[in-house]
């Protein structure tokens, strides 16, 4: 019941973090930066993995078409071609993460909450 809490946890964590990536994404989606190097935002993406004993883990990790140009020559951070890099972010992918977020996070105190009625119903009869 104990391994059951830390999962439970864990998931909790990941949830939170998946959510905070794609909040972080959508925010950033009209930022504007230069082509070449891209100095604007680079856009995430959660990589979720387990651990030996199942413990969900996520590091988030930089999406690789980082930009794509935009022809905007009045635009101060224009290259020579008068294009300008936003972030490559997807937004229907992004809302997607936010209501898997939700249900994880959901699905993961129903967890917490059976492990808890679990173990009071053992040591009350035990006790």
């Amino acid at each position: 019941m104990i391994q059951a809490l830390h999962t439970a946890i864990a998931g909790l964590r990941v949830s939170a973090q998946r959510l905070g990536v794609a909040a972080e994404n959508i925010a950033n989606v009209q930022t504007s930066g230069n082509l070449s190097p891209y100095d604007g935002y680079v856009p995430q993406r959660l990589e979720q993995t387990t651990t030996a004993v199942g413990t969900p883990t996520a590091t988030a990790q930089p999406i690789s078409q980082a930009s794509f140009p935009v022809y905007s020559p009045a635009d101060s951070r224009a290259d020579a071609a008068g294009l300008v890099g936003y972030p490559n972010v997807d937004l229907a992918a992004n809302i997607v993460d936010m209501t898997i977020a939700q249900r994880s996070y959901e699905a993961n105190l129903v967890t917490l909450r059976t492990a808890s009625d679990m173990m009071n119903v053992l040591l009350d009869r035990t006790a």
